[in-house]
């Protein structure tokens, strides 16, 4: 991202070196040996621009060294797997990090928390009854933060990505007033939108900035642009940054970033939340087709509801447009704003049948889709279709699927849909089908649909 980079020509415009005389004396006695025992690092391939893949310094530093007389030196690129398909033909080894097993998981929280044994069968269980947060632990980072707000919210874990980053927030902000031995004000900060008068401008500040970043696809901030958005010291930035100084120029040039990409995505999420209505509107038809929508759009929908005339139109063009890959942003995004009304919005938008047909879902993917199907049941008379063929849908996958649908209880139902219901002369509020052909669904996964604790399901169709 960094423009010096960028621009690069030579590896002596890369060197961290004090003048340019010595990079390229440096360079000079590595050309001289042509190369040998010279490890290049490029970290973070996938965040040079696409026209850089194909034709620039680094592309001839991994693939063509010897047009630089570098003919034995090695490189180690990082990179996200889905952006560095252009370099297999031409690296010698490829290594993916998949992050924590699921025993490696448990092995940290056996670490982490002492070896309490009822400590970690506590977590363990809630996490069980919370899948969305047991599948974000599989990155180390998130498992420390699920860590760290098990114990710091009395033993309980959040539901939702919404409430684990909110409450990350909310405690970086207590943090940083508890520095200033303000305990009184410390112990008062429960909301986001109850903040210390002294905090709400500095915290203004960088949700700007968060929101900004989003707008640009930035993750990284330099000094100066933090002081003119009002954030003049990483001090004011209330403990949600950090700051790194930078290898590629000659003088002090400190960056900053978010403690994490969520929180920056959360912090955008709730400055778009607070504007007008009408502007939400046009923010979220700038951000439509942006790289990092649909991660802000889930905090949004968890912040807002979308209620808002503006909004629900925004939701009725993703739902009439037929576009599967958003039809899954707004499942994910309903999923975090556990509201309902919303989901009764989008089914009636649907007009009972959702078609996600060829497209392969994740066991997330499969949690969001239930919960929503839930609320339909729960919410809604007549029939509702869900065709759900070729999808990818495995045993493990259903086992998610199931989890939320299996909410949709004759208890469950709401004593409005049950007098519709009555009114109707229907044994049930809402005749479900499933179309299930062309998955992988086995004997384990059917027996998870076909086992009674899916109130609405009329037919299931799981031919092969």
């Amino acid at each position: 991202r960094d423009p010096t980079i960028q621009s690069a020509k030579s590896v002596e415009d890369v060197i961290p070196a004090e003048s340019r005389s010595q990079a390229e004396k440096v360079m000079a006695e590595f050309r001289r040996c042509r190369g040998q025992n010279l490890l290049l690092v490029m970290d973070g391939w996938d965040e040079l621009p696409l026209y850089l893949h194909t034709k620039s310094l680094f592309q001839n530093l991994i693939a063509y060294p010897e047009t630089l007389n570098l003919h034995f030196s090695s490189v180690i690129i990082t990179s996200r797997p889905i952006a560095s398909s252009d370099l297999y033909h031409c690296i010698s080894s490829r290594v993916e990090i998949l992050g924590f097993t699921p025993t490696e998981v448990k092995d940290y929280f056996t670490e982490v928390l002492g070896g309490e044994s009822q400590t970690i069968q506590k977590l363990q269980n809630q996490l069980k009854e919370r899948p969305l947060i047991a599948a974000s632990c599989y990155l180390p980072l998130n498992a420390a933060i699920v860590c760290h707000l098990f114990r710091a919210q009395d033993y309980k874990l959040p539901t939702t990505l919404h409430e684990l980053f909110t409450l990350l927030v909310l405690g970086c902000l207590k943090r940083h007033v508890a520095k200033q031995k303000r305990e009184r004000e410390r112990q008062r900060i429960t909301s986001l939108n109850n903040l210390p008068l002294d905090l709400q401008q500095f915290f203004k500040d960088v949700c700007t900035l968060a929101y900004h970043g989003v707008m640009n696809n930035c993750v990284t901030f330099p000094l100066e642009y933090l002081k003119t958005h009002g954030l003049p010291t990483i001090s004011e930035t209330l403990g949600l940054m950090q700051g790194m100084e930078s290898f590629t120029t000659l003088e002090s040039s400190p960056s900053f970033y978010f403690l994490h990409l969520s929180v920056q995505e959360l912090l955008a999420s709730f400055y778009i939340s607070k504007l007008p209505a009408e502007e939400q509107a046009l923010v979220f038809k700038k951000l439509f087709r942006e790289p990092r929508f649909a991660a802000v759009f889930r905090f949004f929908t968890a912040f807002t509801k979308l209620e808002t005339d503006g909004l629900r139109k925004i939701v009725a063009s993703i739902v009439q447009g037929g576009d599967k890959s958003q039809l899954l942003y707004l499942l994910h995004g309903m999923y975090e704003a556990q509201a309902p009304s919303l989901c009764q919005f989008v089914g009636s938008q649907l007009g009972g049948e959702l078609d996600l047909s060829a497209t392969p879902l994740s066991p997330v993917d499969s949690l969001t889709l239930g919960y929503f199907i839930s609320c339909i049941c729960l919410t809604t008379v007549g029939e509702f279709k869900a065709v759900l063929q070729n999808c990818s849908l495995d045993d493990y996958r259903i086992t998610f699927f199931v989890k939320e649908l299996s909410k949709c209880t004759s208890s469950a139902i709401t004593q409005k849909a049950m007098l519709a219901v009555l009114d109707a002369g229907l044994s049930s509020g809402l005749e479900l089908t499933l179309d299930l052909w062309n998955n992988d669904v086995g004997a384990e996964g059917a027996a998870l649909l076909c086992g009674g604790s899916i109130y609405s399901l009329k037919t299931l169709d799981l031919c092969y």
